[in-house]
């Protein structure tokens, strides 16, 4: 068994030691979700260097000298993202997409050739449409001493790549979301744990919200009423979080 750190780097090596050793890539933490396998010996594919791993693909005709130029990195981007797709088999779909762009090329698994690749690609352009979206959907709320809060309706693990998105536009701000799990800061490019408890008053009390659905309502022509060109743009699975979106839903069951 060959054990790594969730890290596209070491994701990657754990994928060439699995191909040389003819043995299963794992996170470390995550062995007992290979059943007997996980009782197996497990060499740590943090440690190794990439020039012997790739010595040994070449003896073997596999070339994978392009995991260290642009391809490489490209990959390694695509493994970042698909880390943050909410799904329990996210480690195992990189896996198995780093295989097969190291068996049939990097260009393979870049244009979705295989059930895996595409797989592979389209958890990366969700994640990625995630954080675009959000960059739109997010309405922060003043919470006093330059600190402003927000409670986004995230479904992947993106709320530190948003927040750092927002960061430039706010300088001199307290970036704060509400999540599930708890609170998360942005703060002078630092990240950090915060109480939910402590901002939780801040979006559920919020003057401006009846401001804002009155406006929208002022801008909706019920005669062009479009739901399908509408979900374009807001899609239904944010309906419930957004004003305007609360506004959509009862209009779809008139």
């Amino acid at each position: 068994m060959i054990l790594c750190s969730p890290t596209p780097a070491a994701i990657v090596k754990a994928v060439l030691l699995a191909l040389l050793a003819d043995d299963l890539p794992c996170l470390k933490g995550a062995e007992g979700d290979l059943g007997l396998f996980g009782h197996t010996a497990g060499q740590d594919a943090d440690q190794a260097a990439m020039p012997p791993l790739l010595a040994g693909l070449a003896a073997r005709n596999i070339q994978a000298q392009w995991l260290q130029d642009t391809p490489g990195r490209t990959l390694r981007r695509l493994v970042a993202a698909n880390l943050r797709y909410s799904s329990p088999d996210r480690a195992t779909v990189a896996f198995a997409a780093i295989e097969e762009a190291l068996l049939h090329g990097p260009a393979y698994a870049f244009s979705g050739i295989g059930d895996i690749s595409r797989l592979f690609l389209s958890r990366y352009r969700a994640v990625g449409h995630e954080v675009h979206k959000m960059t739109g959907f997010v309405r922060f709320h003043p919470a006093g001493e330059d600190t402003l809060v927000a409670r986004p309706k995230l479904f992947h693990d993106t709320a530190d790549l948003i927040l750092r998105v927002f960061a430039p536009r706010y300088p001199h701000s307290r970036l704060v979301f509400l999540l599930p799990a708890g609170g998360l800061a942005l703060e002078r490019g630092q990240l950090f744990p915060v109480p939910s408890a402590e901002y939780q008053r801040y979006v559920d009390e919020d003057p401006f919200a009846a401001t804002w659905e009155q406006y929208y309502r002022s801008q909706y022509i019920a005669s062009r009423k479009n739901l399908a060109l509408a979900q374009r743009f807001l899609p239904k699975k944010y309906w419930d979080s957004l004003a305007e979106g609360k506004i959509l839903a009862a209009e779809a069951q008139n």
